[in-house]
């Protein structure tokens, strides 16, 4: 009879992490391989589907995987199975555990029930450990006492630390078989769970706030051209998932990425999958172009890749502070700013309060993107995860960080097994003010950031820089004459720009606080209930674009209008054309996951064409006294793509939240227009 394992890589309800298991999958395949004929594997995703099987019949030995979005999750379930059937075998893996020899220590004197944590790569560690249990019949107190150095694989034995040999990466990847052509995956497609993949393994950047930013990560394997063609052929045909996300740290970077490109490109001729990739190849400029064109052909309407350039800061202090000197930043910039000419939204990512970082800094950044006519400028908060480099104590000392801790958005819910009921949330240690850095700065930064995300990301007013761009007056004047704007009187924004500071400042000085906090009676309900633990970047901006878009044009116009007289180059054409613009772009991006609706309006210019230019033209060229009568629909296409999104992430404001904040280019959820 073959002993059961289970393997979870377990999900909140509602959390955007919701891509399916690749990781704990691969690990799960390379045992089977080697060891199939022992044990039965039990993959899960969901906690009632877990506890629903243990509860029906325990297994030999459960696995876990440990993420920073579901470490408590985790630990919870295997904790209350341990005590259940302290037989059951716990082991855990997965990059949320610490690199010194010291916090390891404490790290698993704090989780007792962990009875083996596989370090870093998991699939030949697992086998290695298998074998071991099986030889000594699943005696783990003997094998304990015995203190055998298993690879990769550490546990306590009365107080010791007991930490086996690292072993070399798998040299050739393809050693692993595929989670999605063995068919152990066809649940989650079937269930709509977004493809997660990858083409490679390791990363050749050593950045010190990045958990593969180590030595171990740092060199690069690849599968074969084979096995990755053949592996999204498989989910192309299955997917319910719009998108598809990389596993890969730097895809489109190097030569090999352009053959997967034309395996992505044959896949959306063949089966319109999958309607976004993103490419995220910090140098290589030119081949990450020529991937951007290759997956999007001939259609230069934009949506389906995405260019990020995660540049973190433009800062060269910043920059060499967190060892990322070493990447082309203007290879990244370069990829971002030329996008367009591929038809390609452009993502780039920046991190606040990095050590060395200042709010001049950090607004240099974000203006240093707009100059180069990005996209999208997302800045996110510093996340200390544990196993980097900054999380460490000696980094922490050295830029003197303080950090503060919080609930990671949509984690408080209740969970059950063995009939009892309990909340496992997670809780992120942010980094709010350093030696550089004040706490206040922060909070100025983080409301400006939400400036950024209403009134430039995406494009939401494209039309109205371009024009502002014609008369000598850059994107940076315009969203700091905006954010003055709102920030200097109270105005019809004023409550949702209070209600994101209050949430960004529900922070706790220590875990513990925060521990107490969500133990105080109707705590929890408050986080249920949303009034609490949110996303408040991602919530906010959805607010304002879904619940507010009159308001922001009408801010949006009023602001260039005036600065447009202030410039001198103000008439009563301009203003005619303003106004036309105005209705014309409401039109197209209210309401618009309303898919149904169809509008139709006369207008005296074309702006059909001048959209289709991306109103890179003269728009006086345009004008037809006659008028123009345009029609505003959904196509059939954009139909699909809007309701796999609600599907997919709900329509409620955290969900709203994540359909913005997803590879998804905006611009396809616009209503298309049509010249009668």
């Amino acid at each position: 009879m073959r002993t059961t394992i289970t393997f979870s890589d377990l999900l909140h309800t509602g959390h955007s992490c919701n891509s399916i298991p690749y990781g704990i999958g691969l690990v799960v395949s390379y045992a089977l391989k080697l060891l199939g004929h022992r044990f039965e594997a039990k993959i899960f995703k969901h906690p009632h589907d877990l506890a629903e099987s243990v509860e029906a019949s325990p297994p030999a030995i459960a696995c876990f995987s440990n993420y920073i979005w579901n470490s408590e999750l985790a630990c919870e379930m295997a904790r209350r199975i341990k005590k259940k059937f302290p037989q059951t075998v716990i082991v855990f893996g997965g990059p949320n555990y610490p690199v010194d020899r010291e916090e390891q220590k404490r790290f698993l004197v704090a989780h007792p029930y962990i009875d083996f944590y596989l370090f870093k790569d998991g699939e030949e560690a697992l086998v290695e450990l298998l074998k071991a249990l099986f030889e000594y019949d699943f005696d783990i107190m003997k094998l304990k006492t015995d203190s055998l150095e298993l690879p990769n694989c550490h546990f306590m034995t009365g107080e010791e630390l007991v930490t086996g040999g690292l072993l070399p990466v798998i040299a050739e990847l393809d050693d692993i078989p595929s989670p999605y052509l063995s068919g152990i995956f066809d649940p989650f497609l079937e269930e709509g769970l977004v493809p997660l993949t990858q083409t490679t393994r390791g990363c050749p950047f050593k950045c010190t706030f990045c958990q593969d930013g180590d030595d171990y990560a740092n060199r690069v394997k690849r599968y074969s051209p084979q096995r990755i063609s053949d592996e999204l052929e498989y989910i192309a045909k299955r997917a319910k998932a719009p998108q598809l996300m990389w596993g890969d740290l730097n895809f489109g970077m190097y030569k090999q990425d352009l053959n997967t490109c034309r395996t992505i490109a044959g896949l959306r001729e063949k089966y319109g999958w999958p309607m976004s990739v993103e490419l995220n190849g910090k140098n290589q400029k030119e081949r990450v172009l020529e991937a951007a064109r290759i997956i999007d052909g001939d259609d230069l309407s934009g949506g389906a890749v995405t260019l990020a350039a995660a540049i973190q800061s433009t800062d060269p202090i910043v920059l060499k502070q967190v060892k990322r000197d070493n990447v082309s930043t203007e290879d990244m910039v370069g990829v971002a700013n030329e996008g367009q000419a591929v038809g390609s939204s452009s993502f780039s990512e920046v991190i606040l309060c990095l050590p060395g970082d200042t709010k001049e800094a950090h607004f240099k950044t974000i203006f240093d993107m707009m100059a180069c006519e990005i996209n999208v400028v997302r800045s996110h908060q510093f996340i200390m995860l544990m196993g980097s480099e900054s999380a460490s104590r000696e980094d922490r000392e050295k830029y003197q960080m303080v950090t503060r801790f919080r609930v990671t958005p949509r984690t408080v819910h209740p969970q059950r097994i063995f009939g009892d009921e309990f909340f496992a949330p997670e809780i992120d240690e942010i980094c709010v003010a350093n030696s550089t850095m004040s706490y206040q700065d922060y909070l100025d930064c983080r409301v400006f950031n939400l400036t950024v995300e209403i009134f430039f990301n995406y494009g939401v007013f494209k039309e109205l820089l371009a024009l502002l761009k014609a008369k000598g007056i850059a994107a940076s004047q315009f969203i700091t004459a905006i954010h003055e704007r709102i920030l200097s009187s109270s105005g019809p924004l004023t409550p949702l720009y209070d209600g994101f500071l209050k949430e960004t400042e529900e922070l706790f000085e220590t875990r513990e606080a925060m521990e107490d906090f969500l133990v105080q009676p109707g705590v929890k309900e408050r986080y249920m209930d949303g009034e609490l633990g949110n996303n408040e970047q991602m919530m906010y901006r959805a607010l304002a674009i879904f619940d507010h878009m009159d308001i922001l044009h009408r801010i949006a116009f009023e602001t260039a209008e005036e600065m447009l007289e202030e410039s001198g180059s103000w008439d009563d054409q301009q203003g005619e054309y303003l106004a036309e613009l105005f209705d014309f772009c409401l039109l197209m991006k209210k309401d618009v996951l309303s898919v149904d609706d169809q509008i139709k309006k006369t207008f005296h210019y074309e702006f059909d064409k001048l959209n289709f230019c991306h109103f890179d033209a003269d728009p006086w060229t345009f004008y037809k006294p006659e008028g123009t009568n345009i029609i505003f629909s959904h196509t059939d296409q954009q139909k699909k793509l809007i309701n796999g999104y609600i599907k997919l992430f709900g329509r409620d404001n955290y969900g709203l939240g994540n359909i913005l904040g997803s590879q998804a280019h905006v611009n396809n959820f616009y209503r298309r227009v049509e010249t009668v």
